[in-house]
Formats: structure tokens, sequence, C-alpha cells
């Protein structure tokens, strides 16, 4: 059995900001509904993986769907909101004025101390991202090599309860797009 868990392309959304905390959440939002920016093909080697692989899983998010139509897969097995990205918080501060990436960071930060504002709690994304790799782990043992065309954040904790879940990867959890890792389960 096989599970190959691939990170989405690249967005199509600036990221080139300077923004205060209430028009970060607008952005979230945008970025939420953001397609792929076909711009940034995937490379052979993602997609010869891809095709490989039996059933394809995609969470309900656009650039997740699109990823997968990029990658030459025709029949997406399942896409649900359960394999969304996990949520990132915002407030309604109308300054300081900062850089898109110092407020994903302050706010990825301030949701694992435990501020989720109006977004699901981390300890629910963790649980749900457990839930995510029991039914990956479900899906490979009915159809043998299962692709999820996932997201940065939730492919990390679903790696990690895959390896607790006794799934063996030499490789990192994807973190660059396009990018992928394969966990395997011998079976006897």
């Amino acid at each position: 059995m096989q599970i190959v868990l691939m990170r989405h392309g690249k967005p199509k959304v600036d990221k080139h900001y300077r923004l205060n905390a209430a028009e970060f959440g607008v952005w979230v939002e945008q970025y939420n509904a953001a397609g792929i920016d076909t711009g940034f093909q995937p490379p052979q080697e993602a997609i010869a993986q891809a095709n490989q692989c039996a059933f394809t899983v995609c969470s309900n998010l656009e650039r997740s769907l699109e990823s997968a139509r990029l990658l030459g897969i025709k029949r997406i097995g399942l896409h649900s909101s359960i394999f969304r990205e996990m949520d990132i918080p915002n407030a309604a501060w109308r300054f300081p004025t900062l850089s898109l990436q110092t407020w994903l960071i302050f706010f990825r930060l301030a949701w694992a101390l435990g501020y989720s504002g109006k977004t699901e709690s981390f300890k629910s994304a963790k649980e749900r991202a457990h839930s995510c790799a029991i039914h990956l782990a479900n899906l490979a043992s009915t159809h043998g090599t299962v692709l999820f065309v996932g997201h940065g954040s939730l492919n990390w904790f679903v790696a990690k309860y895959l390896k607790q879940m006794g799934w063996l990867s030499d490789e990192k959890p994807p973190r660059k797009y396009w990018e992928y890792s394969i966990f395997h389960m011998h079976t006897t």
C-alpha cells in the first residue's frame, strides 16, 4: 500500500502586500478562493508519480482541485472539506501595517498558542488531520495507491500521523509547490 502526499501548485495570488490585520483576513479569504498559477506547471516527475496512483483525494479548495487536473488526473475519487488547509486566524486590527509574511508567521504562532479567533482551533485542526490520515490509510487499503493533493500545514500533520500509524517514509512532508513524499505500508 502507498500514500503519496503532494502539495498543490503555486496559487494565483499576490503575496507582496503590506497590510493591517483586518486586510490580512480579506487576503486569507482570497487565498482560499484562488486557483493555480498555470505559469508554474508541475514537473514531469510529479505528473508521473500522480498518475501511478489508483485513487486521488483533494480538498474542496480550488487550488487542490486545479492542481489535480494539471497533473493529468482524469477522475478525482474524493474531494472534501475535511482535507482543506488548516485555518489561518486573523483579527480586525487596523494597525500596524506589516508584510504578508509577517502576518502569516504571527497568526500561525498565535494559533498554535491557542488564539483561533473565529476559525478552527489548533487542537481541532490536529484532530482533523488525524482523521485525514486514517481516511487516507483506509482508502489505500482499498485502492492500493492513493494520491492526496493537499496543503502545506495539513500535509505536515497528516505525515506525522501516518508515521505514528506505522507508515514508512524516508522523505520529509512536502513543503514546496508540487513537492511530494511517499508513504508505504507493507502488508503481510
